[in-house]
């Protein structure tokens, strides 16, 4: 079978789209995930606004048949508002987007079904799936608490995206990947990281946002979360490494992220073959 591999935005973070689009290509990748939203202190984003930068990043991605798998971040809590969301939305079709990062920040569970299903029926709209995103640090925790929420939503276009780095840090339970429904899912994002116990909110944040490890380098069964997932999906390489950032210029990360990804994701395929 033959792995898509996407450049998520975290693992270059330090550079333009237009660049990240040109490194994608020149290190292998197939598509890139572009972030127009701030996820947390980050941003903003002139991408989301700037005409003129839009042209010239669809120009790009044209030119070097880059495609873009998914955009960044769209935040549902509590004061949840679709309306703003309009001119993101228009962004993400204007340069061929085909999921949505989905956070789900409001501890009000059916306050939270209700909004990410108005959001499913306008991302619809565009031609976009809306993936939920688990996070140990977020109103939505685990796997199994994402899957109850889709289930419940019940919308065509609803995803659930697993992060190895998140699902290691709540549950790390291959059980519930299981469970998971090929057609819920349509992108996996793979990284690695060292074994944490009992971590503080600040540290799963700052080895989210800034210290992650290159795929097969850490502690995280990502043979195991690999296997236990549906296959032919797009696998987004999101390693943010701060601290090699000063020595290795993107496109040196962008390679070796790559090159690792494959590794685990070819590792993974030959165990289940033997089994």
């Amino acid at each position: 079978m033959q792995h898509k591999f996407s450049l998520a935005f975290l693992t270059v973070k330090d550079i333009r789209p237009i660049e990240m689009i040109r490194v994608a290509a020149e290190t292998g990748y197939d598509c890139v995930g572009l972030r127009l939203l701030p996820a947390g202190p980050d941003g903003p984003y002139s991408i989301l606004n700037d005409r003129s930068e839009q042209r010239n990043v669809l120009s790009a991605l044209s030119d070097t048949g880059i495609q873009v798998a998914d955009a960044e971040v769209v935040r549902i809590g509590k004061s949840f508002n679709l309306e703003i969301l309009l001119p993101f939305f228009e962004v993400c079709s204007y340069l061929g987007a085909k999921h949505v990062l989905v956070v789900g920040d409001d501890p009000d569970r059916t306050r939270l079904i209700d909004n990410y299903g108005v959001f499913l029926a306008k991302a619809a709209e565009f031609d976009l799936s809306g993936d939920l995103e688990f996070m140990p640090w977020t109103a939505v925790k685990t796997a199994t608490e994402g899957l109850e929420i889709l289930n419940a939503v019940n919308s065509s276009n609803a995803g659930l995206l697993v992060d190895a780095l998140h699902w290691d840090r709540s549950d790390g339970s291959i059980d519930a990947l299981k469970h998971i429904p090929d057609s819920l899912v349509n992108y996996i994002q793979l990284c690695d990281a060292r074994r944490l116990v009992n971590p503080t909110t600040d540290q799963l944040l700052h080895t989210a946002r800034s210290g992650r490890l290159l795929p097969g380098l850490g502690d995280i069964d990502l043979t195991g979360m690999i296997a236990a997932l549906p296959k032919g999906k797009v696998y987004s390489v999101e390693v943010p490494r701060d601290a090699e950032s000063i020595r290795l210029s993107p496109r040196q990360r962008a390679e070796e992220a790559l090159v690792c990804a494959q590794s685990v994701v070819n590792s993974s395929a030959r165990a289940c073959a033997i089994d």
